[in-house]
């Protein structure tokens, strides 16, 4: 049994992986539980209900801080950790682009912060959960050691976060994995994102909005990344890698607002406004090198995730 801790447990992505884990080690989870405004009090506590319902509470610690404060990090830190997946972040890149002065210190210092106690309480690894925006404009088939040229500044605070993670863990003897993911949606997501914003459009009849339909995202699903992740985090064979974990197939903003709308039969006009000047233009990204080191690959397809999703938002499942 291996203690690991999770930043950012509560939110998305953390929740989920904090439920696999919990099934056989013992977690730490620290987390600020910010959702940065995009739902008011009584629907943030129905949201942490429904991620954490499955938790197993007996294995699990739960430190409530904020990564870029020292000592919420110490804290967490006294229960010394074997590995740390470092997911805490801002849900969107819009938010570090409209306050950069709060938005970059969160990733970069943040990162900082965790690395140097995972270095002084002898972590023995680090997975670091990054972006696919690091890579800026790219196009279908982009592999792991593509050169890595963000567009917004996400993906530049991201990128640096990888290379702070490369170098803490070489200089220090630790193991390092780091982990690309893209478009990532599923039950329980924040209702701000662009997947659930179709959706919510889409149920009420009224115009989806698209910032140039033909851009692609390799939209992935949840439990596909978590799956990933919790590789990451036990595989100890491998190591000192980055890795894209992704559906591996691009569909574009077009494709998704015509699938939401055959599944929710929904008579919503779809406007095409242009390009979002915050966004780069992406594709698919390879994920050979997950298959060949990790044995991963997703289980689920555009569609059935869309219809899961779908189903968890009407209530039937």
């Amino acid at each position: 049994m291996k203690k690991i801790l999770v930043t950012g447990g509560f939110g998305f992505i953390g929740s989920r992986l904090v439920e696999e884990l919990s099934k056989n080690h013992e977690v730490i989870v620290l987390d600020n539980k910010d959702t940065y405004g995009t739902i008011d009090g009584g629907a943030k506590k129905k949201m942490y209900s429904y991620r954490t319902r499955n938790w197993k509470l007996e294995r699990i610690s739960i430190v409530e801080g904020d990564i870029i404060n020292q000592r919420d990090c110490l804290r967490a830190f006294t229960f010394q950790p074997d590995v740390v997946v470092h997911l805490a972040a801002y849900p969107r890149a819009q938010i570090v682009d409209d306050n950069p002065v709060l938005g970059i210190p969160k990733l970069v210092t943040g990162t900082t912060n965790l690395l140097y106690n995972a270095d002084k309480f002898q972590t023995k690894r680090f997975v670091y959960v990054s972006s696919s925006m690091v890579y800026g404009d790219f196009k279908d088939g982009v592999e792991e050691h593509a050169d890595t040229k963000p567009t917004n500044l996400y993906g530049e605070a991201k990128l640096m976060g990888e290379r702070l993670t490369k170098l803490f863990c070489k200089k220090n003897n630790m193991d390092y994995i780091i982990v690309r993911p893209s478009g990532v949606y599923g039950k329980g997501d924040l209702p701000d994102r662009v997947i659930p914003k179709f959706f919510a459009k889409a149920m009420k009849n009224e115009k989806i909005t698209l910032h140039n339909g033909h851009n692609k995202v390799d939209f992935t699903y949840k439990d596909d990344v978590v799956r990933g992740l919790k590789k990451c985090a036990l595989e100890s064979h491998v190591k000192n890698q980055s890795f894209n974990i992704t559906n591996g197939h691009a569909h574009s903003l077009r494709e998704l607002a015509d699938e939401v709308l055959f599944l929710t039969g929904s008579e919503s006009e779809v406007e095409d406004i242009g390009a979002h000047k915050l966004y780069p233009m992406r594709g698919t990204l390879d994920i050979s090198k997950a298959k060949l080191y990790l044995k991963w690959q997703p289980e689920h397809t555009f569609e059935e995730g869309l219809k899961k999703y779908y189903d968890y938002l009407t209530g039937r499942d």
